[in-house]
């Protein structure tokens, strides 16, 4: 591409992203120096390939997806936050943990970046375990808090009746500490166990083993979608309708682990802008995903899905 066409491209994308009105060949004119009619060639030029469009038949040009994603590309690899506000970021997160970690990082982004965010973590079945309480809930039924790594906390209804004493509870948290299976293989191991067990303990081991396919299924976290929706588009029940499609996760919402989550990348369609970066989580993958309309603050949200990304693989990896 031309350097002017290059220029011009740029233009009008920073001034589309800035008003949300189709641009108009003057605008860009005034700014290179060169006649409308010059720049108006330009247009047609970068219509043709595929970058420009022109919404209106009397308006002026918007970005294409194609032309934002060419425009975006040129902030690769983000600047990295001001040195000042990425301290106190690392501050806010460094006291979180777990559950908390997730919740506090998709409002802090959203906040920061003025967009809607979604935080998807894998299924836990790769996860280890590093513990498992049991207590009595009734007479009839158990509760168990799993403690994974990461410092993710699952809770576990178990139906017992009668539920044991606190002597075979005890008995079953000690053999439950032999565990060295991720959560996925859980169930085959405590019927393993339950198999050379006695019968008050095995009834307790089997039992747990029975229910462990209800353990939470995996979070999502979000915030942001107020702010996403007060963007002039907002005001288009379409792009209302895909907005909350993305954030709430009716579409495009698959599994982080079944996903090839790239460390850094842009999804664009005419409607919306997502910048999505994937985050070690044990042995899978979770995803960070800023969701804002196509004319994104591009310099913004790449910085801070990059500085997000590292912060929340240092997170999942207890911070080492």
């Amino acid at each position: 591409m031309k350097e002017r066409r290059s220029r011009v491209l740029q233009l009008v994308a920073e001034a589309y992203i800035e008003t949300a009105h189709p641009v108009p060949s003057g605008h860009v004119a005034e700014r290179l120096d060169v006649s409308s009619a010059t720049v108006r060639n330009d247009f047609s030029s970068l219509e043709n390939e595929g970058l420009l469009q022109q919404p209106h038949a009397s308006a002026g040009r918007i970005p294409t997806p194609l032309g934002f994603r060419v425009y975006a590309s040129r902030f690769l690899p983000p600047r990295p936050l001001p040195t000042r506000l990425r301290r106190q970021l690392d501050r806010q997160l460094d006291a979180a943990a777990g559950d908390q970690l997730y919740a506090l990082a998709s409002r802090l982004a959203a906040q920061l970046s003025g967009y809607a965010v979604t935080i998807r973590l894998p299924p836990d079945d790769a996860l280890q375990i590093l513990e498992i309480h049991l207590s009595t809930l009734s007479s009839r039924r158990l509760l168990a808090v799993v403690v994974l790594e990461n410092g993710l906390v699952r809770q576990l209804g178990v139906d017992l009746d009668p539920v044991p004493g606190s002597g075979v509870i005890d008995d079953a948290e000690r053999n439950l500490r032999q565990l060295t299976v991720p959560v996925g293989d859980v169930p085959r191991a405590l019927s393993t166990l339950a198999a050379h067990a006695g019968e008050e303990l095995a009834r307790t081991l089997q039992a747990l083993a029975d229910a462990w396919h209800r353990l939470q299924a995996p979070r999502v976290y979000s915030d942001g979608l107020a702010r996403l929706l007060s963007e002039p588009e907002g005001s288009d029940p379409s792009f209302v309708r895909l907005a909350l499609a993305q954030v709430e996760g009716t579409e495009g919402a698959e599994a982080p682990a079944e996903r090839d989550a790239p460390p850094l990348g842009l999804e664009l369609d005419d409607t919306l802008a997502r910048v999505v970066a994937g985050f070690p989580f044990g042995q899978a993958t979770g995803t960070f995903t800023l969701v804002g309309p196509a004319r994104m603050r591009y310099p913004t949200a790449l910085t801070i899905a990059q500085e997000f990304r590292t912060a929340l693989a240092l997170g999942a990896s207890g911070g080492s």
